[in-house]
This record gives structure tokens, C-alpha cells and sequence, in this order.
């Protein structure tokens, strides 16, 4: 399973470089070929072009026609039509936590619902006691369309569990045997793990650096429950509250 979820990852890195491949120039040659890249030099008798890493040189007459990569965007309009986002952070916890701040990426993909308000869905991986995957939903509001802007953002959505045990050492939980959680943990018991839901109102900044990527810092709320189970129908829902501070990049 930790094997699936770090291919995820890579997948979710990589997704968004994939689509910044399709923006190039292109050159059609009168003998059938076609080179992709940027274009370097075009004049009255050379075309020069990059392509992978290699120059490539041509003279005007065996051109045949050229495509180059029209960026739509005014160069002080940052008002996308969709974007994806890759972030990573921690969730703060108080003292009391046996984990004070554990490690959470997230990245999801976002499009535009009308003029500076967008909506998307992602995935992630957050390392807690366990390991879990947040599958969520979220809703984003720029408050400009320049390439500085502050944002607000609400996230929600379900912890998926990776691993089916707990790692968690339950005896230090206080168990309220008057609670219809009876007949109560046993110390030697294990407990499986069920997920929970979470949600994580967030306020924060972006700065583009170019037309097609940015970065961005948030910090907000972060509530979410952890359900367990173990013999004799026994239950145990864990609520946390954290701080989340975020770095991430954009993409489009």
C-alpha cells in the first residue's frame, strides 16, 4: 500500500509538468517532418528552434508553416480558467499530542466556476499515528486577479486509512466506561483502522512569477476524526484540532 501511495504522489507531481509539455512552439516542414519546442530565431532565412535539449536549424524555404504557443493571458491577469495545486506542510498540534506536527501533502486539480471562484477535488498523504489518504473536495476564492492575490479556501473530505492496524498505543486514553463504547478497549487489543472525516477552512497568499506558475503560503483550521474498531463491537472515535501551515506551487 505505501508503495501505491508514493507512485500516487509522483503521479500527482508530475501531472502538472506534463501539461506545461503541451505549450510549444511548433515548426512544419515541406518535407512532412514537425519539431516541437521553443522557438529561438526566426528571420528572412534561418528558423531556429529547441527542441529537447537540441538546437535544430533550418532554412525559411524548407519551412513549410509555424505554430508558436499564444499566451492568452494579459501579462497583469492571473484569472485562470484552471490550475493545479501541490502542497506540503504540517499540522500543529498542542504538547499533548503524541505526534506535535506530522507532515501532510496534498494536490489537487481546480477549475474556474465563475469569475474569481474556483472548485476541485485531490488526493494526498498524511502521516499520523498512520498513514492516511485525504481524498476531499474544495472551493477557492481569489480576492484579485493580479499576480499577487490573497485567497480563502475550504477543504473537505475523508481520511482513507493505508494501513489497516493502528500503530496508536491506546492506553493512555481515558475510557469512559458509563459511554456506549462498552464493553471497553483491552490493552492487548488491536484496532482497525476506519478513516474519518475532515475539513480545513484556510485563508493565505499567492504570487505568480510567471504566466503559468506560481507559489503560494496558507495557514488555517484543520478538525478531523480518527474512527477505530476492534472485538466485541468496540468503537473509539478520536477527534483532532490543528493548525495547518502550507507551502505549495501552481500550475496551468
Amino acid at each position: 500500500m505505501k508503495k501505491i501511495l508514493i507512485l500516487l504522489i509522483a503521479v500527482l507531481f508530475l501531472t502538472p509538468a506534463f501539461a506545461q509539455k503541451g505549450k510549444k512552439d511548433i515548426v512544419f516542414l515541406k518535407s512532412g517532418g514537425i519539431i516541437k519546442g521553443q522557438i529561438i530565431t526566426h528571420d528572412l532565412d534561418v528558423v531556429k528552434i529547441n527542441s529537447s535539449g537540441n538546437q535544430w536549424v533550418f532554412k525559411t524555404a524548407e519551412v513549410d508553416s509555424i505554430s508558436k504557443y499564444s499566451q492568452q493571458k494579459q501579462s497583469n491577469n492571473y484569472n485562470l480558467n484552471f490550475f493545479f495545486d501541490t502542497s506540503m506542510g504540517v499540522l500543529v498540534g498542542n504538547s499533548g499530542n503524541s505526534q506535535k506536527a506530522p507532515f501532510s501533502f496534498m494536490a489537487s486539480g481546480n477549475f474556474k466556476v465563475f469569475d474569481k471562484l474556483y472548485a476541485g477535488a485531490g488526493l494526498g498523504a498524511e502521516f499520523l499515528d498512520e498513514t492516511y489518504m485525504p481524498a476531499f473536495v474544495q472551493v477557492q476564492y481569489r480576492i484579485r486577479t493580479s499576480g499577487f492575490s490573497p485567497f480563502v479556501n475550504l477543504q473537505a473530505g475523508y481520511q482513507v486509512p493505508l494501513e489497516k492496524e493502528s500503530r496508536t498505543n491506546f492506553n493512555n486514553y481515558y475510557v469512559d466506561y458509563s459511554s456506549s463504547y462498552w464493553p471497553g478497549y483491552q490493552i492487548n487489543q488491536k484496532l482497525e483502522t476506519e478513516g474519518g472525516l475532515l475539513i480545513n477552512p484556510s485563508i493565505g497568499f499567492q504570487q505568480f512569477t510567471s504566466d503559468n506558475f506560481g507559489w503560494f503560503f496558507s495557514f488555517g483550521y484543520r478538525y478531523h476524526q480518527l474512527n477505530y474498531s476492534g472485538e466485541n463491537s468496540y468503537k473509539l472515535e478520536t477527534n483532532f484540532s490543528r493548525l495547518s501551515l502550507k507551502i505549495g506551487f501552481i500550475f496551468n
